[in-house]
């Protein structure tokens, strides 16, 4: 008996399974996503070979200060007020979580959106496209670049991403959350027609902070 349960564990045929085994590594090798790699465009600010002639105009400057208080928006040469509920000797917007575990869970990125498409809506800066951001050194990296992605693009409720053709202000934190950006018809560099985001501050330029001794 011991020398025929030999005989058959030498004939076993292990080819269905190594068969099994091939069809299996390529499968899980196409399923594994190795690194995701985004890239935001920006600039640096530059210095300008002269004074910039003066019209008796406001300068069409959009900024964006973000320190641990909050976001201080500037549009033109005047700080925006307070939006209702921060204190008016404050940032523009203040802290929606102040003690929330992480920087970017505490600022209040809803409010920002709005004030942004807002601004984004009056005629006289419809076809304004750049905003300076600049952060205090003690902020952290994430929160600069979810401004950034804050500050780009018209965004709309998922359910109305297929007929959009413009952004809407956002009716609560929720909607958001999962909000997606407006997809518009644009030309590319072949003369070919494709979808891409509709920007609202799309030129993004990344200004020095300040340095406190």
């Amino acid at each position: 008996m011991a020398r025929n349960s030999i005989s058959e564990a030498e004939n076993v045929n292990l080819n269905p399974v190594l068969n099994l085994v091939l069809v299996m590594i390529p499968l899980l090798l196409l399923s594994v996503v190795f690194m995701t790699i985004s890239v935001i465009e920006v600039t640096m600010p530059q210095r300008s070979a002269g004074a910039a002639p003066n019209t008796g105009e406001p300068p069409k400057r959009l900024q964006l200060f973000i320190s641990k208080q909050g976001f201080t928006l500037v549009k033109g040469v005047s700080s925006m007020p307070a939006i209702d509920g921060c204190a008016s000797d404050g940032p523009t917007i203040c802290l929606a979580h102040p003690e929330a575990e992480l920087d970017v869970d505490r600022h209040n990125w809803f409010a920002l959106y709005n004030m942004l498409f807002d601004i984004k809506s009056d005629p006289d800066w419809a076809m304004h496209e750049q905003i300076e951001i600049v952060a205090d050194p003690s902020i952290n990296f994430g929160v600069l670049i979810k401004a950034m992605d804050v500050s780009r693009y018209q965004l709309v409720p998922e359910a109305d991403a297929s007929i959009a053709t413009k952004g809407k202000a956002m009716g609560s934190v929720m909607e958001m959350n999962s909000a997606v950006a407006v997809l518009t018809e644009v030309t590319n560099d072949e003369g070919a027609f494709v979808k891409a985001p509709l920007g609202m501050f799309p030129v993004v330029v990344l200004g020095l902070p300040t340095m406190t001794q």
